[in-house]
């Protein structure tokens, strides 16, 4: 099963046999290819609420080599670093995030989860621990070169563990107002102003 996330509102794509866990959704019309995928979407995407299943036999298949198909397709890589018993979020726009970012051409997933981490949160000597399950989502660019293209973006997540004594400096140039690290106790408080399709991430650990 795959969540993809335009803003608020769920995409899931799911066997058949998940159909009780979804009621509420919508069901969309049968979907075979990425030309109907686009159309599927003009409809979906012109509404301001509402979320939408989409049953296929095999999910994985079907994101990657027909949904995927109908987007201009972007690559990037985070990670949730933890330091003893606390965890290490950004203020960014108004909203709590994980520190994340595009890949850059030939960079691996993991090389550039780290990177980004250095540069958005001013930290170094994080490693990876394990890979977290990746999340999707949606939305329109605002790019000169690209403005008003659908944009599918997939975050590779990776656990990260921090020994350092330094608490990280904001990278200001990237909209970043604030670094602070969180016990478990306060991600009431993020989970409250935060991306939908970063709640996920976070309740793998509280």
């Amino acid at each position: 099963m795959y969540k993809v996330f335009l803003n608020d509102r769920e995409i899931v794509i799911a066997e058949p046999a998940y159909q009780n866990m979804f009621q509420q959704f919508e069901v969309a019309e049968t979907i075979k290819t990425a030309d109907e995928v686009k159309t599927w979407f003009d409809k979906f995407g012109g509404k301001t609420k509402g979320s939408t299943i989409i049953y296929q036999e095999n999910p994985e298949e079907f994101i990657k080599s027909v949904f995927s198909q109908a987007f201009t397709q972007i690559e990037a890589a985070g990670g949730i670093v933890k330091r003893n018993n606390q965890f290490l979020f950004i203020f960014r726009n108004g909203k709590w995030d994980l520190p994340k970012g595009k890949l850059d051409t030939g960079e691996t997933p993991e090389k550039a989860a780290i990177r980004e981490v250095e540069e958005e949160c001013g930290i170094q000597g994080h490693q990876i621990v394990k890979s977290l399950p990746p999340t999707w989502h949606i939305y329109q660019s605002t790019w000169q070169d690209s403005a008003g293209e659908w944009i599918l973006k997939k975050t590779h997540w990776f656990e990260m563990d921090y020994t350092g004594t330094k608490n990280g400096t904001p990278e200001t140039g990237e909209n970043i107002s604030e670094i602070r690290w969180f016990g478990k106790e306060d991600f009431g408080l993020i989970l409250q102003n935060t991306y939908s399709n970063l709640k996920s991430i976070i309740h793998l650990y509280g």
